[in-house]
């Protein structure tokens, strides 16, 4: 297993993550569209505990989803750039801030009754109308 590493947009924010993900998601609810001001946001889920912010210090703000629960979007304060949400069951790291993302294609698709019908739904994920019976534990 290699280390995740990432960070922010302008390098005030840098993290590494030691586990592998669990699945890279792609959500489509109306608060991942307001977040990321498009169609969805591309998610890697890894367990919270294997993140560690090495450099900078992320900011945050929460809002309740439609799925009832808390949301902690974390970002950086000087450009902006989302970093990791969580929700008290799921970590996730936001996959276009790490360094390298190429070979973390989407496994699901998540919240499609909230997507925009011309939204691009990739033909090989597996596909759910809200949340995924998603464990970090494989329990």
């Amino acid at each position: 297993m290699s280390t995740l590493r990432g960070g922010c947009r302008c390098g005030s924010i840098r993290y590494e993550c030691l586990a592998e993900p669990s699945a890279i998601s792609l959500c489509y609810c109306r608060d991942c569209q307001k977040a990321s001001g498009g169609p969805f946001c591309n998610y890697a889920v890894v367990p919270a505990e294997a993140v560690r912010v090495t450099v900078g210090q992320t900011r945050s703000y929460c809002v309740q989803a439609a799925s009832g629960s808390a949301v902690k979007r974390e970002f950086c304060a000087e450009c902006g750039s989302p970093l990791f949400a969580s929700n008290g069951h799921v970590f996730v790291l936001a996959v276009g801030c790490l360094d390298e993302a190429r070979t973390l294609a989407p496994t699901i698709a998540i919240w499609l009754d909230s997507a925009q019908p011309w939204a691009p739904v990739p033909a090989n994920v597996e596909c759910f109308a809200e949340n995924p019976p998603l464990t970090l534990g494989g329990d």
